[in-house]
């Protein structure tokens, strides 16, 4: 497989919600979990969450302040 936003590149995770893989730059940088905000019933057993997930929270928070 190869990473979704690096094409080329080879993927090291998949994101099963959305069924999308991503490279270690993408885990490094917290930028694979596509949709933080939405429920998603994988994330007790989420990779991508655990490694990004304080990331992935203040991202939603700047969404919804944004409203």
């Amino acid at each position: 497989m190869e990473c979704r936003l690096h094409p080329g590149r080879a993927a090291m995770v998949e994101c099963q919600k959305m069924e999308y893989w991503y490279c270690q730059e993408c885990l490094d940088q917290c930028r694979a979990c596509t949709d933080p905000c939405l429920y998603c019933k994988f994330r007790r057993g989420c990779v991508i969450w655990e490694l990004c997930r304080k990331e992935a929270r203040k991202r939603c928070q700047g969404e919804n302040a944004a409203r």
